[in-house]
């Protein structure tokens, strides 16, 4: 009976998969062919500003900051933030030097396997305006008094006279095709660059779209006609350079990160299977100070269902390329729970604003770990030979689940991570198989290797911390 029963249960997670969100949307895939799920961090925010110790647009961390998120965190990606204005800081005059620096530090990543996404960065427009991205040179309009208090959140800067024409003039195309077509070229650099550095795994063409006028963009003109065509011109063009990597898109920003539905059409590729959606969750009035109480609960199933919606429409992979709290505010670590299980349940990749030292950050000023990073930290599957039929993790009962169909045309094994910040003993592991398989404790990466050696069989693995 026993036997039966673990059948039946393993044939209704498949038929029950056949018609969830994850099944509905492709997924990333690595070199092999395994299912790949990212957790990662963004890094970093440090990298925006100019007149600071960041003037050179580079991160603070250093390679044993790296180190430390692959072997300790279980980390195996990163959002690494780059920007217009500092590829091309001056019209038809490309800054080397900045993207030699880039170069090194992402070495650091992928010499360890670590999966980079490059997020061509902007917030408020660019640095003409008093935002970050795009160059001084591609704003017509100089920089004046703010007319938003500083006191608002930063993001009603989006408001500003200057910001709304310069976002205006970018998108609008007719009149300044130039705007977009240099935009383009900077990407292009980047492209050629690291193209061949095979976990460089894709590039998420614009942080945060916006239109500039608020109601354009709140009633779907914005995506539907100048995020859309921006799309249709960046996308080709990166496919005539690279017919490898993913193409990570954002829909608009505002009222999207709170949990509004996107206007943005169906997100057209030249090579299958190669788009990942990649929006941002700042549910209203949580991120800019409140608490995550109880009637939030509702807003982030909303966020989410239109998410899983979306995704499918764009038949699509599924990145959250932002989000976080404040370790000081009530409950953050229910809300980051909260948002972890619902991805887990679509298998969707994330990684975390941000790397930065102290604030929302997994590390104090001094580098030692902030309340968030024990959140952060989770059992989770790196890699599966195999079909993904669905994985849970339970953060306070120390315990993970997975079901997977094995599939031996992968030759790679399938990796599950184990952080060793986390949990500095190897964990107790169950694993019933209706195939002969292998399992290996990996203690030099901190991770469960698995190899099934039947083709199509059920397996089931149970993972718990004594």
């Amino acid at each position: 009976m026993g036997k039966n029963l673990h059948i039946l249960l393993l044939i209704w997670i498949a038929l029950i998969s056949t018609f969830s969100f994850a099944q509905s949307a492709s997924k990333i895939k690595d070199a092999y062919g395994r299912t790949v799920i990212l957790h990662g961090l963004n890094t970093s925010s440090s990298a925006k500003g100019e007149g600071t110790e960041h003037s050179d647009h580079q991160p603070w961390i250093k390679a044993s900051d790296v180190e430390r998120e692959y072997h300790s965190f279980g980390f195996n990606a990163v959002r690494y933030l780059i920007f217009w204005g500092a590829i091309e800081p001056e019209k038809d005059k490309y800054d080397e030097a900045y993207l030699a620096k880039v170069k090194e530090r992402v070495e650091w990543y992928t010499s360890r396997k670590m999966y980079v996404i490059f997020d061509m960065h902007q917030d408020v427009y660019g640095y003409g305006v008093g935002g970050n991205g795009a160059p001084v040179w591609a704003s017509s309009y100089s920089k004046t008094k703010n007319l938003v208090p500083d006191k608002w959140p930063w993001w009603m800067q989006n408001m500003e006279p200057t910001v709304v024409k310069s976002y205006v003039q970018f998108f609008k195309y007719k009149k300044k095709k130039e705007l977009q077509d240099h935009y383009i070229k900077a990407w292009l650099k980047v492209v050629n660059m690291f193209k061949d550095n095979p976990y460089v795994i894709g590039y998420d063409l614009m942080n945060e779209p916006h239109g500039g006028k608020l109601v354009k963009t709140l009633a779907g003109g914005f995506e539907r006609k100048w995020l859309s065509a921006m799309y249709k011109r960046l996308i080709p063009a990166i496919r005539k350079e690279d017919t490898s990597r993913y193409i990570f898109f954002e829909p608009r920003s505002f009222g999207v990160n709170f949990g509004m539905k996107s206007h943005l059409p169906i997100v057209k590729d030249t090579i299958v299977n190669k788009l990942v959606y990649a929006p941002h969750c700042y549910l209203t009035f949580v991120d800019v100070g409140g608490d995550y109480k109880k009637k939030h609960e509702n807003n982030l199933k909303k966020w989410f269902k239109y998410r899983e919606q979306e995704t499918a429409k764009h038949q699509s992979g599924l990145l959250l390329g932002e989000f976080g709290l404040s370790p000081g505010k009530k409950d953050f670590d229910k809300y980051l729970n909260a948002i972890f299980s619902r991805l887990d349940e679509a298998q969707g990749s994330w990684t975390y604003w941000s790397s930065d030292l102290g604030g929302w950050g997994p590390l104090n000023g001094d580098r030692s770990p902030s309340p968030i990073l024990n959140e952060l930290l989770r059992i989770y599957p790196q890699a599966v030979a195999g079909e993904l039929l669905s994985y849970t993790y339970e953060p306070s009962a120390h315990k993970f689940t997975m079901h997977m169909m094995s599939d031996t045309t992968i030759h790679a094994p399938t990796i599950i991570s184990i952080p060793l910040q986390k949990y500095s003993a190897f964990p107790v592991v169950k694993i019933t198989s209706e195939s002969p398989f292998e399992m290996d404790k990996d203690s030099k990466n901190n991770t469960l290797v698995l190899t099934v050696k039947e083709h199509r069989k059920l397996v089931d693995i149970e993972i718990a911390i004594p």
